[in-house]
């Protein structure tokens, strides 16, 4: 697979599709042999009204990174804990779940930017991570520590708010971004491919019940080219507070991965003293869009 990338800057709303295509291949990307799309098919996905423009009180959601494989034989213990958390309402509305599935490379879920987000951020297998800072469960995985983890690391108010659309053209699916401050930081935006519906048999060390056997959210791609900008996102600058920036990116599916199943996850990462973590995130529908989530 290979990944393209697009950016605008925030006084450009059109962009000739030709152009799009230049850049990507500047960037060193190649035309796939599957799905070829003529460059005239391509277009950017409108973003959606802001429901509230005078706000900054966005809807603060962390990530939760769980890294794991279907070889890893005590990976369910940390599959039934998020299971049930995500049962939890009060709790499931904190937070978006990322499975990196970098245990085994012979595992279907298994992928390249799973393998490089675990490489920064996996020590032990099972493993969860908050953000994308050192945060860990280490080897406790249990309900309530994750669920101490979360009321830790969940703010009442997020730092930024994420408005998205995205569009599936061929193989190509391209993601029109705009990023509004809700504080005076700087800002980096990425996207990733999540697939859900995964059919892989899971290893345990103990009882193996059916469910394990169907793996969600599992990472597919990253939305830069080096592992700086798949995993932090491409640099927005600076923005005070109600200011907004634009990127469209722009990532290749597999052929082995299923469209249909596929989604955009969005992250903005804020930085004052030059290091980043997750400062918001959402899921955008490839074929549909997220607005600005308000509290």
């Amino acid at each position: 697979w290979y990944i393209c990338l697009v950016i605008l800057n925030n006084n450009m709303k059109k962009i000739l599709t030709s152009t799009l295509i230049a850049l990507a291949m500047l960037a060193g990307c190649e035309k796939p042999d599957n799905n070829t799309v003529n460059p005239d098919d391509i277009t950017i996905p409108e973003l959606p009204a802001d429901p509230q423009p005078q706000s900054t009180e966005f809807t603060h959601k962390i990530m939760l990174l769980q890294h794991t494989g279907t070889a890893c034989p005590n990976c369910p213990r940390l599959m039934t804990s998020l299971r049930e958390i995500a049962a939890d309402p009060a709790y499931a509305a904190k937070y978006q779940h990322v499975a990196s599935h970098s245990y085994n490379s012979d595992d279907p879920a298994w992928s390249e930017a799973a393998k490089k987000i675990s490489d920064a951020f996996c020590k032990a297998y099972p493993e969860l991570t908050f953000n994308l800072s050192g945060e860990t469960t280490g080897d406790d995985t249990s309900v309530a520590t994750i669920k101490r983890f979360i009321d830790q690391t969940h703010k009442g108010k997020a730092d930024a708010g994420i408005c998205a659309a995205a569009q599936l053209t061929g193989s190509t699916v391209t993601i029109s971004t705009q990023i509004k401050a809700g504080a005076e930081n700087s800002y980096r935006v990425a996207a990733w491919i999540l697939e859900d519906d995964i059919k892989a048999q899971q290893s345990s060390n103990g009882a193996v019940e059916e469910w394990m056997h169907t793996h969600e959210n599992a990472l597919r791609a990253f939305s830069g080219t080096s592992l700086n900008l798949g995993i932090y996102g491409e640099k927005l600058g600076t923005l005070k507070a109600g200011e907004t920036a634009e990127k469209v990116l722009t990532i290749e599916l597999q052929k082995d991965w299923k469209a249909e199943n596929c989604k955009v996850f969005i992250l903005v990462n804020s930085s004052k003293d030059g290091k980043f973590d997750v400062a918001n995130c959402t899921i955008c529908p490839i074929g549909g869009n997220v607005a600005y989530q308000y509290n």
